[in-house]
C-alpha cells in the first residue's frame, strides 16, 4: 500500500505551508500502521466530510516503540499531501501488542457465560479462555497461561445465584497476574465481589449485569467499560507506552471500533454484515434482530450487535493453518508475504482471503435444526440469523486492497434455493470500504456529529 491524497479544498497546500485537518486517526495493526487525515467533519453540514489522505508504515511495537511506525506513516501521509499536517484531534485504534486478550467467566454456559463472551467480543477482545460454573485449579492455570489483559466476571441473574460468582472472585486471588477485572454479574453481590478482588490486589470496574434475566442480554454497558479498561491497559503495554504522546483522544481496540461503525451505519441503511479479513484473524460483525419468521423459531437470545473472531483464519500470521485447510480440499496454495506484490503472491493472498471470508461468515451464522418430539418433528433456529441482512460490506486490508474483494463478498451469501444455514440472502448487496476507514470512523463518532461520520462511511462504501 502507498500513501494517498484526495479531496483538497480550502486547505489546499502551497509550498511548505501547513494543512489544518479535523482529525488524524492511527490504526495500529499487528503488521502495518495506517494514519488517515480527515477534514470537513467539524463544520458539517456546511462542509463535506472527506478523507484527505493516508500513510502506511510497518508497525513498530516489536521494536519497543509504537511511535516509530506511527510517525513514519504520518511522514508518508504528509509527503503525499505536500504539507505538514496540523490536527485538532489525534485518535488511535489498535490490535497490536496482542490486541485485547480476555478471559470470561459465568455461571452457566448458555446464559451468563455466553452473555459475557458476547460483551467481550463486541468490545473488540480476543476471548482466550471461557468458563462456566465454579473455577477449578485447572481453570486458574489456564488463565495464568493466557495472561489476559482483562478478566470479565459474570454470574447470576438479578436476584439469583450469588454463591458462584463470589466463589470465583475469591478463587482469583490465587492467580499470578493482576489484570483489571470487569464485574458484570448479579448486582446484589457486586460490592462484595469488588471487595474480595481489591483485597487481593486487583483493580475492579463494576458495570451492569450482562444477563439480568432469563433470555435477556444487556451487554452494551460492559462493552463501554471494557473499552475504558483497554485504553488504560494499552498505554502500559510493551512497545505501546509512548502512544499517549501522540493522541489526545480515546484509544479503542480496532475490532471494537469497527463494530461501533457498523452499528451507526446500520441505523442509517438497515441490517448489515461487515467482514474484516486480517493477517491474524477474520472478524465478522452483524447488526440485526433477524427476520420475524426465524425469530419465532429461535431458542436462544442473540444481541442486536454481534461480533465473532476466528483466530485460525488470516492471511499472514495464521495463514499456514488456512493453507493446510485448503490442502485438505485439494486446493493447494503458497504462503504469501504480508504485503503481496507479484501476480502469484496476490493470487495466493486472494485465495486465502476468499476462504477466510466465506468460512468466517459460515461460522458466524446460525442454522435451522430439527428436533424429534413425541408430537413429531419440530424445526428450531440456533445462533445468529443473518437472513434480514440486505447489505454485506468488506473492510480491512485484504478485502479492500486486493483485486476481487466484491466477488469474495458475493460468495459469503446464501446460494439460491436457501438452505439450513441462516446466511445473508442471495440478493443481498455487497460493497467495499474502499477508503479503508471503518475502524477510523468508529473512533471519530465520539467527537463529531454522527451524521458527518456516517457520510464518510457511506461515501467509502458507496451505499
Amino acid at each position: 500500500m502507498t500513501a494517498t491524497a484526495a479531496g483538497r479544498g480550502a486547505g489546499e497546500t502551497r509550498g511548505g505551508a501547513s494543512l489544518p485537518v479535523d482529525a488524524l486517526v492511527a490504526e495500529i495493526g499487528s503488521t502495518t500502521t495506517v494514519v488517515s487525515a480527515f477534514a470537513g467533519l467539524r463544520g458539517y453540514p456546511a462542509t463535506t466530510p472527506s478523507l484527505l489522505g493516508q500513510g502506511v508504515a510497518a508497525t513498530s511495537v516489536a521494536e519497543g516503540d509504537v511511535t516509530i511506525g506511527v510517525n513514519a506513516a504520518r511522514e508518508e501521509l504528509e509527503a503525499a499531501l505536500g504539507a505538514a499536517v496540523e490536527a485538532e484531534l489525534t485518535l488511535a485504534t489498535s490490535s497490536a501488542a496482542g490486541g485485547l486478550r480476555m478471559t470470561v467467566h459465568g455461571l452457566t454456559q448458555r446464559m451468563t457465560a455466553m452473555a459475557a463472551r458476547e460483551a467481550a467480543l463486541g468490545a473488540g477482545a480476543v476471548v482466550k479462555y471461557q468458563t462456566a460454573g465454579r473455577l477449578r485449579a485447572h481453570d486458574l492455570r489456564e488463565i495464568d497461561a493466557v495472561r489476559p489483559n482483562l478478566i470479565l466476571l459474570a454470574g447470576g441473574v438479578e436476584g439469583g445465584d450469588c454463591d458462584t460468582v463470589l466463589f470465583n472472585a475469591e478463587q482469583m486471588a490465587q492467580l499470578e497476574a493482576r489484570p483489571i477485572v470487569v464485574y458484570a454479574g448479579n448486582s446484589a453481590v457486586g460490592s462484595d465481589a469488588q471487595e474480595l478482588l481489591e483485597r487481593a490486589g486487583f483493580r475492579v470496574k463494576l458495570t451492569n449485569n450482562v444477563y439480568p434475566a432469563v433470555d435477556e442480554l444487556d451487554i452494551v454497558p460492559a462493552r463501554n467499560v471494557i473499552h475504558d479498561a483497554f485504553e488504560e491497559h494499552i498505554t502500559h503495554a510493551p512497545g505501546m507506552e509512548r502512544i499517549g504522546e501522540l493522541v489526545n483522544g480515546k484509544i479503542l481496540p480496532t475490532p471494537g471500533a469497527v463494530l461501533i461503525a457498523a452499528e451507526r451505519l446500520a441505523e442509517d441503511v438497515g441490517d448489515l454484515v461487515v467482514i474484516d479479513v486480517g493477517g491474524a484473524t477474520t472478524d465478522v460483525h452483524s447488526i440485526t434482530d433477524g427476520s420475524p419468521e426465524i425469530a419465532a423459531l429461535m431458542i436462544e437470545p442473540q444481541p442486536h450487535s454481534k461480533r465473532t473472531v476466528e483466530g485460525d483464519l488470516g492471511t499472514y500470521v495464521s495463514a499456514r493453518h488456512v493453507v493446510e485447510m485448503l490442502a485438505e480440499q485439494e486446493r493447494p496454495v503458497h504462503l504469501p508475504p504480508p504485503l503481496p506484490t507479484t501476480r502469484e503472491e496476490i493470487a495466493a493472498a486472494l485465495t486465502l482471503t476468499h476462504f477466510a471470508a466465506v468460512t468466517g461468515v459460515q461460522r458466524h451464522a446460525g442454522q435451522l435444526a430439527h428436533l424429534y418430539t413425541p408430537t413429531g418433528r419440530q424445526t428450531v433456529a440456533r445462533g445468529r440469523d443473518l437472513t434480514a441482512c440486505r447489505l454485506v460490506i468488506g473492510t480491512g486490508g485484504a478485502l479492500t486492497r486486493l483485486p476481487g474483494g466484491a466477488a469474495v463478498l458475493a460468495d459469503t451469501r446464501a446460494k439460491s434455493g436457501g438452505g439450513e444455514r441462516l446466511l445473508p440472502p442471495p440478493d443481498a448487496r455487497v460493497a467495499l470500504d474502499r477508503d479503508y476507514i471503518f475502524a477510523c470512523c468508529g473512533a471519530l463518532f465520539a467527537h463529531f456529529a454522527p451524521e458527518a461520520v456516517v457520510a464518510l462511511m457511506r461515501g467509502s462504501a458507496g451505499v
